[in-house]
């Protein structure tokens, strides 16, 4: 049987209380910045790989008109 744990009260929560607790609530926020910080080094790596790849075929574009010359 699985019981609900948290605060539970007769009186009904009002939508202010939620919208405090809510805005009071750091659980998660490291797992956030941490994936923010992924995504940054991510896009990071996508350019870096986008100009080496421009670069290199650059380069091949050069060499093989300087062949076929």
């Amino acid at each position: 049987m699985t019981f609900m744990t948290g605060k539970l009260s007769a009186q009904p929560c009002r939508l202010s209380d939620r919208i405090a607790d809510f805005c009071d609530d750091e659980s998660g926020s490291t797992a956030i910045e941490y994936s923010l910080i992924v995504g940054l080094i991510f896009l990071v790596i996508v350019a870096a790989v986008t100009n080496m790849v421009n670069s290199t075929s650059a380069m091949y574009d050069d060499i093989s008109s300087s062949m076929v010359n």
